[in-house]
């Protein structure tokens, strides 16, 4: 049974409904009715524990209960009643109350938060069961303005969020248990799930790049430049005296002090980017951009970068600093031969690439945009060293996305499936590893990353709780 879900952007959500074939969830259907003004989403079901509405503070929230006999249902701990009644909570933004239900089988706890007003829209869609516990994201509604990051749980619940004052498009979880950005025109930001900001950092010698930023078991960061310095573009038919954007990889203590670091513009020359990207807008006047890193990924002897202008993902040995690989883009002497892609067997390859990550020791996952040229693709390749190539094991297309002009992600779930952050489109999906749809997020905005919360990772009481602590003054 498939389930939309679809809210809008003011006051009122649809008048919630208790629909169990609708949330495609199994069990015998009661008489427990519960419906909100304004409205519930999703719809109260037994089994589903988080909600959302958009209260409006001046206006206390009207809660109206049809409990069967043997079953009692107390509101924002008010007295627990059965029948029909209607209880009143007075709410502020951010604020949950509380819907207890019991019966013969004990008692549940339903959780009601009240969103912004200015919470952009979403709809849900969802296909089947989800392995995925939740889904993180900003929610970007354009370039250089404020956004909220979000954690969505399976229902399609924004379950966790914070509004962010600054330019940022990152928003990942760290092993750690902490949130990450780095900020467009700023240092990278840790944020526990309280909302504070537990750590400010900033690479040395140059601003950092806004596009990735990683913590390692050792439990230093790592993250790249994005510097202007002088560059000689003659092999472009631009002077020699060009200025670029380099990035220099640097391993961070805590304390912001460099322990290691690679310079991309001494290891890759410019003669490396592709034409495409040579004649892109970016590339048009000082400064150039002829690297535009946008992923990071330790291999633990380590790093695989991507490069979108480079059309190609490198591996870089940790200890020398030499290149190990090259998948895509112009020849070198380390690029991998690639079977079994019938791009790469046409005369083609990435193109704009983003999000490459170590999915096993020796497979590498990327989504590539196909930017300008053909629509996104999730893909993975089992790497051989020894052999120099790269086979391809997954390829993932999604008719209901022709094109992705920048951004973008993808992982793979434990259990097969995989979360794809379709860049620069507005959806995040899962799919199973034979293609079906699982998920569907979208909203109004655009997503630069879509990931997946393995089981484990966040508890949904702590994620209550930190949501608590950010609405409590």
């Amino acid at each position: 049974m498939k389930l939309v879900r679809t809210v809008p952007g003011r006051l009122l959500l649809p008048i919630a409904i208790v629909v169990l074939a609708a949330l495609g969830l199994t069990g015998c259907h009661t008489a427990l009715r519960i419906t909100t003004s304004p409205a519930l989403y999703p719809g109260f079901h037994e089994t589903v524990f988080d909600y959302v509405n958009r209260c409006d503070p001046a206006t206390r929230t009207e809660v109206r209960v049809e409990a069967p006999g043997g079953t009692t249902v107390s509101v924002a701990g008010q007295r627990a009643r059965s029948g029909n009644f209607t209880a009143k909570v007075t709410q502020g933004v951010g604020k949950r109350f509380t819907i207890a239900v019991t019966t013969n089988s004990g008692t549940t706890t339903h959780h009601v938060r009240c969103l912004p007003q200015d919470f952009p829209q979403w709809s849900f869609q969802r296909n089947g069961t989800p392995q995925a516990a939740y889904y993180t994201t900003v929610l970007v509604q354009e370039f250089n303005t404020p956004a909220y990051a979000v954690v969505f749980d399976t229902n399609g619940v924004p379950v966790w969020w914070l509004r962010d004052q600054i330019n940022a498009l990152l928003w990942t979880l760290l092993p750690n248990g902490h949130f990450a950005t780095d900020l467009v025109d700023g240092a990278a930001q840790e944020y526990d799930t309280d909302g504070a900001r537990v750590r400010e950092l900033n690479t040395v010698g140059g601003p950092s790049d806004f596009h990735d930023i990683i913590l390692l078991p050792n439990g230093n960061y790592v993250l790249a430049t994005a510097q202007n310095q002088a560059c000689n573009l003659t092999a472009w038919g631009k002077p020699a005296t060009s200025t670029c954007i380099n990035h220099v990889f640097q391993e961070l203590t805590p304390g912001g002090s460099v322990v290691w670091s690679w310079d991309t513009a001494a290891h890759i020359p410019v003669t490396e980017t592709t034409t495409t990207w040579r004649n892109d807008n970016s590339n048009s006047q000082d400064p150039h951009d002829p690297w535009h890193y946008n992923s990071v990924e330790f291999t633990g002897d380590g790093f695989i970068i991507s490069f979108r202008h480079l059309d190609a993902i490198f591996k870089i040995n940790k200890a020398s600093g030499a290149v190990v690989w090259k998948l895509g883009g112009t020849h070198r002497a380390e690029s991998l031969t690639v079977i079994g892609d019938p791009v790469f067997t046409n005369g083609g390859s990435f193109s704009g690439q983003h999000d490459a990550r170590l999915k096993a020791p020796d497979v590498v996952s990327l989504y590539d945009n196909g930017s300008n040229i053909r629509a996104p693709r999730s893909v993975a390749y089992r790497i051989d060293e020894n052999a120099d190539t790269a086979t391809l094991v997954h390829a993932l297309a999604d008719s209901r996305f022709p094109d992705s002009t920048c951004c973008g992600s993808t992982r793979q779930l434990p259990g097969g499936d995989w979360v794809t952050g379709w860049g620069r489109t507005n959806a995040i999906t899962e799919h199973r590893n034979d293609g079906q749809r699982v998920i569907t997020i979208t909203h109004s905005g655009f997503v630069y990353r879509g990931l997946p919360v393995v089981p484990g990772q966040l508890d949904a009481a702590v994620l209550r709780a930190g949501m608590d602590k950010q609405y409590s003054k």
